[in-house]
């Protein structure tokens, strides 16, 4: 009966594909639909800026505002708004790299208004005080430039814009020395670390802003050399390289490993994968599309990657997003499972949006993307100081289907026609089998024993799921795991003895929900409990209290589940009670 049940399933799963006609269109790129939510504006409106995560708070750095003019301004996120803080120098389209130590290290940018020139001025910044402080020059006045940590709170610092271009090194404490000499000069060039001591170098725009095709790779050790894949597929240009962004390895195995986006003659765009210096297109389930049914996808960003998760993410926009006058059309992301083999890939998408800029992205310490700043109209005059917060994490994530209303009707009528057949002939089974009608058996007969298995096997599976499901509600209950923020299922499942894989079966058969949506269930109700119990708690504490990782998620969650924001529950429930 249990094989009958699967290659039931199996044969409904497969329909979608026997759907296609025989050669036909190539298997499509599955589709989701993901909610864009616009998050307060920024203080200074911006452009040029450099867009990081420091000590888990997304960071905008320096850049340049209204009229072109450069902004000597800091921007940190916090308690769902921007707090300004003032830098020593301007830093309009500079750098910023976090240091061993915790601390920011900011430098170069234009000298002047308009993006003119370049600058030797330098500051470090601390995320715990916010306070920044200038303390040194740099050896050579840049723009448009790089940098990537080291070890003993060193940094590797190198590319130029309009001017010479050398590497130099921070060594840590307040001085700046030269390294070495290029082969060629480097605007916004990507600094990979092949080992703990080790970097390459390269992009495809030089300091004088040409494209080449097939750029030179620059070693801090050795002579610069050409890559074959480079000659194949170019990178893209014209993207803020912040290296960190695209790292997938572990520094403490050896392992230094990048995703970068890559572009072939024809258009074509593709993940590279970078491994100590070996390069190579990681291979994908399918193509990434460049189009969907609303048009071109115009791919903007660096790669994005979780880690945690194994996850990676590529920003695009519909094209009309970069042509004048308009600034508004969907945002794209390209989700990529690079744990898999080959990885997979799946569209996500927007609603139609305005104001703002893909380029200009950093990941949250809850894995989503939030997009701050930026000239949407590539209008450097009139940066915006829009910011969106797209929720790109699983479980945040509302499947879409591209098949139409019907496709699916039939699915499910054929489902319903299938499962009332088979009803039918366990119950018919069951009588013929029935020992009225049957010779008694004995009741260890091999008979008997292959009738219990199959007609009671998803009786026993409903009934094991029932126990488990009162161990998981016990254990969640007496030793209160759902105010850990970083409970995972895995956690519940070594409490139990179990497996990731039962627990999370369980819950979504017996409650009809993900783990993430019952345990938030949880911390709902315990922060209902806790703005019943004690009014004058703030908001800000409840969150915390009830198990939440931030107030973003809290008031995200709670307004899905109830209908209304915390702030807005707890006037109605005083309201209620007076």
């Amino acid at each position: 009966m249990r094989h009958l049940i699967l290659f039931i399933y199996s044969f409904i799963a497969l329909l979608p594909l026997l759907a296609e006609p025989q050669g036909g269109r190539a298997v499509k790129c599955p589709a989701v639909k993901i909610e864009a939510q616009r998050l307060p504006d920024l203080n200074v409106p911006r452009s040029g800026h450099v867009f990081i995560s420091v000590d888990g708070e997304p960071t905008l750095i320096g850049g340049h505002t209204t009229n072109f003019v450069p902004t000597a301004t800091i921007e940190y996120y916090k308690n769902d708004a921007w707090h300004v803080v003032p830098s020593a120098f301007t830093h309009d389209d500079g750098f910023a790299v976090v240091l061993t130590s915790g601390k920011v290290l900011i430098g170069g940018g234009h000298e002047r208004n308009l993006g003119i020139g370049q600058s030797f001025e330098v500051e470090l910044y601390d995320p715990v005080t916010h306070i920044c402080e200038g303390f040194s020059s740099l050896d050579t006045k840049r723009s448009l430039a790089a940098a990537v940590a080291l070890d003993g709170n060193r940094a590797l610092i190198t590319g130029n814009w309009h001017h010479d271009d050398a590497i130099e090194m921070y060594d840590g404490k307040e001085g700046f020395v030269p390294v070495k000499s290029v082969s060629c000069g480097r605007a916004m060039p990507y600094i990979l670390r092949t080992a703990n001591d080790d970097a390459i170098i390269f992009t495809s725009l030089d300091s004088e802003g040409v494209f080449t095709p097939h750029p030179l790779i620059e070693r801090l050790h050795g002579e610069a050399y050409r890559e074959p894949l480079l000659e194949e597929w170019g990178l893209r240009i014209g993207y803020e390289q912040t290296s960190s962004t695209a790292f997938i390895g572990d520094e403490a195995k050896g392992d230094y490993s990048y995703l970068l986006l890559v572009e072939n003659a024809a258009g074509q765009v593709a993940i590279a994968r970078v491994t100590n210096g070996e390069f190579s297109i990681l291979p994908t389930d399918v193509p990434i599309p460049m189009s969907c049914e609303w048009g071109v996808i115009a791919y903007g960003s660096r790669v994005f990657a979780d880690r945690q998760n194994r996850r990676a993410y590529l920003l695009g926009t519909d094209t009309l997003q970069y042509q004048k006058p308009c600034d508004s059309g969907r945002i794209y992301v390209i989700t990529i499972d690079y744990a898999q083999v080959p990885a997979q890939l799946t569209l996500c998408y927007t609603d139609i949006l305005n104001d703002y800029d893909i380029r200009k992205a950093v990941m949250t310490p809850d894995g989503d993307l939030m997009l701050a700043g930026g000239h949407p109209k590539e209008n450097n005059f009139k940066p915006t100081a829009a910011t969106w917060l797209l929720h790109v994490t699983p479980d945040a994530q509302k499947a879409v289907s591209d098949w139409p209303w019907w496709g699916w009707t039939f699915i499910l009528l054929a489902v319903v026609a299938l499962l009332t057949l088979l009803y039918r002939w366990m119950r018919r089974t069951k009588k013929v089998l029935n020992p009225e009608h049957t010779p008694t058996v004995e009741k260890n007969s091999v008979a008997d024993t292959h009738l219990q298995e199959d007609g009671d096997t998803l009786a026993d599976e409903e009934q094991d799921f029932d126990e488990l499901m009162a161990q998981i509600c016990q254990v969640m209950e007496d030793k209160a795991l759902f105010l850990n923020p970083n409970l995972k299922v895995s956690d519940v499942a070594n409490i139990l003895g179990s497996n990731r894989t039962s627990i999370s079966n369980c819950i979504n058969t017996q409650r009809g929900c993900s783990f993430p949506q019952f345990v938030n269930a949880y911390r709902i109700d315990y922060a209902q409990e806790l703005m019943r119990n004690q009014p004058d708690m703030k908001l800000a504490e409840v969150c915390t209290v009830a198990g939440f990782s931030s107030e973003a998620s809290f008031y995200r969650i709670f307004k899905t589940v109830t209908g209304l924001t915390p702030a807005d529950w707890k006037n109605t429930r005083t309201t209620q009670q007076s």
